[in-house]
């Protein structure tokens, strides 16, 4: 899916990224004819979190969630103080479901249908998700933001009214991940309007579409926020739609969260 029909001069993102085993090797010649399809761009992406100008941001989904043949229907609400804390609440006709409290560092995470709790580092939700996820990439796509700690995106072309950045092969400053992606963002207003992320270990490729922008009613702010998100992870069908309201700008929200002590405890295998 990625760069799929979007650049002739190379006929796969595969043909510039090698894997192996154990290492990542970049075929210099196909890199080459990807980049005679494309231009430098007049300035680095750089779409980040920490230049939008709030410090704290929440708002409510109205999430549906389809896999093969079955379909989930639920509530979430989002806090995000910007680079400290998110807290994710999962409820469905007011009963709550589970609570996440994520940090730069670790993540709670309470289901409260199965009494069941997890608490330690990142190693759980990239289990469950199949993707190396930290904080960072998490917070920057729930505000709908470039990742602030891989490399630059360097290569840019015009595509679907859109500008499209590139890379074939960028990685996270510690070196625990490498991806494949695209970003589109709006020719005129700057938003990003769709991430396509592929993770090289496993070739999980995931789309993140952002749809809806328009202010948010609050004050006189002039922050044009998404009001609809449309995930999707190609190679297990899976579709997620997100339908925001309520959101609010520096308005600090709930960030508790409670373990009960009957509760068991998660183990990752």
């Amino acid at each position: 899916m990625l760069l799929g029909g979007t650049l002739a001069s190379a006929q796969s993102a595969m043909e510039v990224v090698r894997i192996s085993s154990d290492n990542i090797q970049i075929n210099t010649e196909n890199l080459e004819k990807l980049k005679n399809g494309i231009s430098q761009p007049d300035s680095i992406l750089n779409i980040y979190v920490k230049d939008a100008g709030y410090q704290w941001i929440s708002y409510q989904m109205k999430v549906n969630l389809k896999k093969d043949d079955q379909e989930l229907a639920f509530q979430c609400f989002f806090v995000n103080r910007i680079d400290s804390l998110i807290y994710l609440n999962l409820h469905k006709s007011g009963i709550e479901l589970a609570r996440l409290v994520l940090t730069p560092d670790s993540l709670i995470y309470v289901n409260k249908l199965n009494k069941e709790y997890y608490r330690g580092g990142y190693g759980f939700l990239n289990a469950v998700l199949g993707l190396p996820l930290d904080f960072q990439m998490i917070q920057a796509l729930l505000n709908a933001c470039d990742f602030p700690h891989f490399d630059a995106i360097r290569y840019q072309m015009e595509a679907d009214g859109n500008w499209r950045y590139i890379s074939p092969l960028r990685i996270r400053q510690n070196q625990t991940c490498s991806l494949m992606q695209e970003i589109d963002i709006q020719l005129f207003t700057r938003h990003i309007v769709k991430n396509d992320i592929t993770d090289l270990k496993s070739l999980r490729d995931v789309v993140i579409r952002y749809d809806d922008y328009g202010p948010v009613a609050e004050g006189d702010s002039t922050y044009m926020s998404f009001y609809k998100m449309i995930v999707e992870i190609g190679d297990e069908d899976v579709l997620l739609q997100a339908d925001l309201k309520n959101v609010r700008l520096d308005v600090p929200g709930p960030t508790s969260i409670k373990i009960p002590d009957t509760f068991s405890e998660i183990e990752l295998k």
